[in-house]
């Protein structure tokens, strides 16, 4: 009798993505199959990760936020920078994105709750509605939970990723807006657009540790090791805080006209 699949979930944790790595596969691959095999797809396949690694997915909100709103995302090949494919039935209003660790799933916030989708099919495999109308979403990297706001309850939401419950419903500052964790997965920072501030939370623990002042309505973050990037809509502005002493080390002025809502650090 064949032995049962055995769950990706249930497999102990991969070596996180780093540059190091994906230089040293790829270089490999041009070694010992010549530098024309060493493709993006190729590279994905030696380092085992998802169809996430070679696409970027864009959540089509519009033209409104609510039942109005497309029900779509778009699936753009990051090495031809086309669009491969668009994804119907996602989920209402879908709004912010984020990838499992694997590359495998997608977590989608929308306007009628959480949409868990097959990140190489667009197949949306479970629907959390309890989650309806939040607005930020990220995985931690070890792929166990996945962290939520909920701008119009001022919370954060962190679900296990095997059922989905919820673990954990953080109070964070006046109108969340996105989320990230820091790469080693000990810290989750939280923009709060009416409070101008980031708020840093102790993944082991669920506890805000700190706030962060930074510039006039807080809304796109992304994290390396040693800085938090932090996009202001109203004053226009892309704020760099130190990750150890959670300072705001420096400010870059994108012009009043640029109103950024969203950052990714490549």
């Amino acid at each position: 009798m064949p032995a049962p699949a055995r769950s990706r979930r249930d497999r102990p944790a991969k070596q996180p993505l780093s540059l190091e790595w994906i230089i040293r596969e790829t270089l490999e691959i041009v070694r010992s199959e010549g530098l024309e095999k060493a493709t993006m797809r190729r590279v994905a396949q030696a380092l085992d990760t998802g169809p996430a690694s070679l696409y970027v997915y864009v959540a089509n909100t519009g033209p409104d936020t609510g039942p109005g709103g497309s029900q779509s995302l778009s699936v753009i090949d990051s090495g031809s920078d086309k669009v491969a494919a668009t994804w119907q039935n996602i989920g209402l209003a879908p709004h912010s994105i984020a990838t499992s660790p694997d590359g495998r799933t997608l977590y989608v916030t929308c306007y009628d709750g959480l949409s868990v989708v097959d990140a190489g099919s667009g197949a949306v495999g479970q629907r959390v509605a309890g989650q309806g109308r939040a607005n930020g979403v990220a995985a931690h990297p070890d792929g166990s939970r996945i962290y939520v706001v909920n701008t119009w309850q001022n919370t954060l939401s962190v679900l296990d990723t095997k059922a989905f419950r919820v673990l954990a419903q953080v109070p964070v500052a006046a109108m969340p807006w996105q989320v990230a964790v820091s790469p080693n997965g000990a810290q989750v920072y939280v923009t709060s657009s009416s409070a101008d501030v980031v708020s840093v939370l102790d993944a082991a623990n669920n506890r805000i540790t700190a706030t962060v002042p930074v510039h006039h309505v807080p809304t796109g973050i992304t994290a390396t090791a040693d800085t938090i990037w932090v996009s202001t809509n109203a004053a226009s502005t892309i704020d760099a805080i130190d990750a150890k002493t959670l300072k705001v080390v420096g400010s870059a002025p994108l012009g009043l006209s640029s109103e950024p809502a969203g950052i990714v650090v490549a």
